[in-house]
């Protein structure tokens, strides 16, 4: 009988048990937070687990999913918007807009522990905060429908260092934007995933045009880093275990350079579980070490899955995980198209649901704008860091210069392009109802396709 309850059929049962992690915490955030949503969330919580029991232990997923609602349940915090003072620290840096987390609150003069992500509008918006520090704010308070839960539109703020270790890569990348005139360039949001610089008619464009993805930093960006390193460093005469520990050092620096952004959070706890693997020689199924840092990601923030950023990167990347055996024995040309076409397939659900928006040229535009544009620009950006480390500036300002020009081009061609594929809106219910049939679709597929397409 307990073999029974324990079975397992599948090579990625982590995969699954992120599932019911997650929908344990969407259910009480739905329930705690709003109204109405905990009904489709329970239809389904049934409908994975009915698929989940073909692969791995009803038992275990439901324990899953117990864990789940209670790591919500103690993190969850409903506070009543007013005036407020915060601390605590920042895990996502930027200018005029930072996100805090693991901090306490000052409410009617009783500090109380806060946990949860909190949007952060600095007082002065063109002031620059970074990852790692620690930021104390005085200002309103007010919830939020979505991931952050809360915001402050702070009157006074003030930001000291924890360690040096975690803001200076950021710090760092932001001083050499400024000084080869990048930092309001589409480039520059390539490598920093930082986009607030770009003007909103050129965010709002690229936005419709569903390509807002290629220009945040993502798994694509961290994955890239990786192979490079990996790469430079197989000219050097050094083992297999020291490049890959040097690979994630370095890799570790470039993330935290991003702010972190969710998505390099991700991949990079990917990367780290699948070197440390390799480092012992055990293997394992990528699908697996995905459910396995996604798991941690959401045992330390509960309210994360609330995030349509961690949501569409979470699903994109586990389609192309599970679509990789046929493809990756395919030539170049038809890799690109392929990944291109099955990310931007597996977020339609979502971005039918949230956005109310389908995208005509999205996946024709990532399949060429990658290769056109993305790779070059994040290799430039690559090069510029070098050349300036080595005393090469005058090569950095000519790289500089190209990426500049690429950018403008760039913000012409999306002009031309949404005037004449404007993105198709759905009316929410319309939207809703589409969003619940493709996600229909692509359970009944993978029910009967056994995971392998």
């Amino acid at each position: 009988m307990l073999g029974g309850l324990l079975k397992r059929k599948t090579s990625f049962p982590f995969l699954y048990y992120l599932l019911a992690t997650m929908l344990g915490e969407l259910l009480v955030f739905a329930l705690a937070w709003t109204a109405g949503a905990w009904i489709p969330l329970i239809l389904i919580s049934t409908a994975v687990i009915l698929l989940s029991s073909r692969w791995v232990s009803p038992f275990i997923w439901l324990m899953f999913f117990v864990v789940g609602c209670l790591g919500q349940s103690l993190t969850l915090k409903t506070l009543d918007p007013g005036k407020v003072e915060y601390v605590g620290y920042i895990s996502r840096g930027g200018t005029g807009n930072v996100e805090a987390s693991m901090g306490r609150v000052l409410v009617e003069g009783k500090w109380m522990n806060l946990p949860v992500a909190v949007n952060i509008r600095l007082s002065d918006r063109k002031a620059a905060a970074f990852a790692g520090q620690i930021i104390w704010t005085a200002g309103t308070l007010t919830r939020q429908e979505s991931f952050p839960l809360f915001k402050i539109e702070s009157n006074i703020e003030a930001c000291v260092e924890r360690l040096e270790v975690f803001s200076y890569p950021g710090k760092y990348v932001t001083e050499l934007l400024s000084r080869y005139k990048l930092n309001d360039t589409i480039a520059a949001a390539v490598f920093t995933g930082d986009r607030s610089h770009i003007d909103f008619e050129t965010r709002e464009r690229i936005s419709n045009l569903g390509v807002a993805h290629l220009f945040a930093v993502s798994g694509l960006h961290i994955g890239l880093m990786y192979l490079l390193v990996h790469s430079a460093l197989s000219f050097l005469m050094l083992g297999r275990k020291t490049k890959l520990i040097l690979s994630i050092v370095l890799l570790f620096f470039y993330t935290l350079s991003t702010g972190p952004a969710i998505s390099a959070t991700r991949t990079f706890l990917m990367l780290l579980c699948y070197s440390l693997l390799k480092i012992i020689d055990y293997r394992q199924h990528p699908l697996n070490i995905l459910g396995f840092s996604g798991i941690i990601i959401v045992m330390a923030q509960p309210s994360i899955v609330a995030s349509i950023s961690f949501q569409l990167s979470f699903f994109a990347t586990a389609a192309l995980l599970m679509f990789l055996p046929a493809i990756e024995n395919k030539n170049l040309l038809s890799q690109t198209l392929l990944v291109g076409a099955i990310a931007q397939t597996a977020i339609i659900p979502l971005s039918l649901s949230t956005f109310g928006t389908l995208s005509l040229a999205g996946i024709p535009l990532t399949v060429v704008m990658v290769p056109v544009f993305v790779v070059p620009s994040y290799l430039g950006m690559i090069f510029i860091l070098v050349a300036d480390l080595v005393g090469l500036q005058i090569v950095g300002s000519f790289i500089a210069g190209s990426l500049r020009a690429m950018s403008s081009l760039l913000g012409e061609v999306t002009s031309v392009i949404g005037g004449v594929i404007p993105a198709i809106r759905f009316e929410p219910l319309t939207a809703y109802l589409l969003s619940l049939l493709s996600l229909f679709l692509f359970f009944t597929l993978l029910w009967h396709s056994g995971h392998k397409p």
